[in-house]
């Protein structure tokens, strides 16, 4: 269990890549329940309550899984697709985690303190680091450069962020 914990922080530090991980049904299943309380968690009061928090997670990892499957059929890897899923799901576990403790520095109004602006600075930092994270595990299941899964992520998060939206804050 510590192996796969370390592969998931190196993960995220760019040291591990997707096919570090076994291929396990079981893992996937793991991770993604990982996955689908922390992210809940991290969004809950975004969401205005547990059940849209818990719904606009599993939409996202809806969306996420299914066009990681179909794409890694279309270029003829699906048998990538468990290992770069349990990555996905694993490595967003450990960024969550981060994330965590810099929402309890967040208020309602961050300008008013030097705290507040830092954990805003440092958390939008996270997003964009998260973003690298995934492009790096994209191009490994992909074989692209760092650049093209990158670029990858940046599209994943606008297209799930603009449907999360649509669906749950259609004003």
């Amino acid at each position: 269990m510590r192996q796969l914990l370390n592969i998931f922080v190196d993960m995220c530090l760019l040291r591990a890549a997707p096919q570090d991980l076994p291929a396990s049904p079981f893992l996937l299943g793991m991770t993604l329940l990982a996955g689908l309380v922390t992210g809940t968690v991290v969004i809950v009061e975004t969401f205005g309550g547990l059940a849209n928090a818990l719904l606009a997670q599993l939409l996202d990892f809806l969306l996420l899984l299914s066009l990681l499957w179909v794409a890694l059929g279309m270029v003829r890897h699906r048998a990538r697709f468990l290992q770069a899923a349990t990555a996905l799901c694993g490595s967003g576990v450990v960024i969550n985690l981060v994330i965590m403790p810099l929402q309890l520095l967040l208020t309602t109004d961050p300008s008013g303190s030097l705290t507040g602006e830092l954990a805003v600075l440092l958390y939008l930092g996270l997003i964009a680091w998260s973003l690298v994270v995934v492009g790096h595990i994209v191009r490994h299941a992909f074989e692209f450069p760092l650049w093209g899964g990158i670029l990858v992520a940046m599209n994943y998060f606008f297209l799930a962020n603009w449907l999360i939206q649509t669906l749950f804050f259609p004003d």
